[in-house]
């Protein structure tokens, strides 16, 4: 029985084998489809195209069958087409689909998931699955429950994906004097200088050459500086036994970015943050008393930007920028008054989005303790 109930409901749930309750667990078609169209075709990430073809119609959950998604789910319905990489669960009637996919969800079907190299699930592993079945009726009453849930973390995402499409177009207009700021008695700043930022930023490279036990960072796409530990499952690069005297020291209101994942935005800032230590990989810089450092690292995680850095990255099979590079990119600079007007608007797109951000991670774990409590 579940530790959260519906009143009215009562008695055992009944144990089943996922096997039973399916009419066919089967492979998706591999077959070529001609991108465009309204059609979704589905592969172990979700859609990947779309297509004026179908295979298949009907509400239906789909699980990711190989590769570094296996496990992973997806409901779906109306039209669509399956790649032969994905499982198609084909429900009997007297299964409520809403409930057995947040069943499913709750299960982790990752703890199925076998092989390094390229790993997989079996549709004779789902079928063996075990699991507890209520009537229909608490089933219905528990997936309508969670279908609010799911809306809400649905709305909170639209949000968030709303307000980071409205920082990358006003980013835009900023960055290309679409859009101008003015002085504080109302009056427009004065027009913006190119410059190349090697003309405005030093690199630095304080190496660890007495191997202080100083706190490892490294730099994360999404967060910037994070410790090591944190990034790497608990081990950081002393732990590895790595020579950390090569490491690079980090004080307050630096930048450093990784020359090879600098196009995925993986750059940070210290900001107050100071007497730690990254890996000598990456690239650091501080820059001169031109720049507003909040500007800088505003243009820095531009689309602008991005393109600049694909015109300047070297290499084969992997692409590198390292500073010599870096600093040949150009920019347009306003005054500083303007540059910190610029990047105090631009941060509080940015606050709204954290903020928003920390609800949908309320409402995810929320979600996960319901889950977690309305199934057995």
């Amino acid at each position: 029985v579940p530790n959260l109930r519906f009143k009215g409901f009562e008695g055992e749930w009944e144990k089943k084998k996922l096997g039973e309750m399916v009419r066919n667990i089967s492979s998706g078609k591999s077959t070529d489809k001609n991108i465009g169209g309204e059609n979704p075709f589905y592969g172990s990430t979700g859609i990947i195209a779309y297509s004026n073809q179908f295979d298949y119609s009907g509400e239906k959950i789909l699980i990711a069958r190989v590769g570094a998604n296996a496990g992973s789910l997806y409901k779906v319905s109306g039209n669509y087409s399956v790649s032969d990489n994905t499982l198609i669960l084909d429900l009997k009637d007297e299964i409520e689909i809403d409930f057995a996919y947040n069943y499913l969800i709750k299960k982790n079907l990752n703890k199925l998931v076998f092989g390094s190299g390229q790993p997989l699930i079996t549709g004779g592993q789902l079928k063996l699955l075990e699991l507890f079945f209520p009537s229909i009726n608490e089933e219905i009453k528990i997936a309508d429950f969670l279908s609010v849930c799911n809306a809400r973390i649905q709305t909170q995402n639209k949000i968030i994906e709303e307000l980071k499409l409205l920082k990358a177009e006003i980013s835009k207009k900023v960055f290309t004097q679409q859009l101008r700021f003015k002085d504080d008695k109302g009056n427009n700043f004065g027009d913006w200088a190119l410059k190349k930022l090697g003309e405005i930023t030093v690199a630095v490279n304080k190496r660890n050459k007495n191997n202080e036990k100083l706190p490892v960072y490294s730099i994360n796409n999404k967060l910037g500086f994070v410790p090591q530990d944190e990034q790497f499952e608990g081990i950081d690069s002393e732990e590895r036994g790595y020579d950390i005297t090569l490491y690079k020291i980090i004080d307050r209101h630096t930048f450093a970015y990784n020359p090879a994942r600098i196009n995925i935005g993986s750059i940070g800032y210290s900001g107050d943050l100071g007497n730690i230590i990254i890996s000598s990989l990456y690239v650091c810089f501080k820059t001169t008393s031109d720049v507003n450092d909040d500007f800088l690292f505003q243009y820095l995680k531009t689309d602008l930007f991005n393109k600049e850095v694909l015109k300047s990255v070297e290499g084969g099979v992997r692409e590198y920028l390292f500073y010599e590079n870096f600093s040949k990119i150009k920019l347009n600079l306003p005054c500083r008054e303007e540059q910190m007007k610029i990047a105090a608007f631009l941060s509080t797109i940015d606050k709204k989005t954290e903020f928003e951000t920390t609800i949908l991670n309320l409402y995810t774990k929320q979600k996960q303790y319901l889950l977690q409590q309305m199934f057995i």
